[in-house]
């Protein structure tokens, strides 16, 4: 199952089933690999937090 990101500014696309332009706005959900590789710029996107870390007994000291 595809992980939803979320839309940090307003973008256009296109619907892959009826062909209409779509405007997304901020805070969207997107799960849907068809809508979501259609938006290629970073900016689009709410950064994701970096995974976290793992440490280990030797690198917490």
């Amino acid at each position: 199952m595809p992980t939803a990101r979320t839309l940090a500014s307003a973008v256009f696309v296109t619907d892959p089933k009826t062909r209409e332009t779509l405007l997304l706005q901020p805070g969207t959900e997107i799960s849907d690999p068809v809508i979501a590789e259609q938006i290629t710029h970073t900016a689009a996107w709410v950064a994701e937090p970096p995974p976290p870390s793992r440490r280990t007994k030797a690198n917490s000291s």
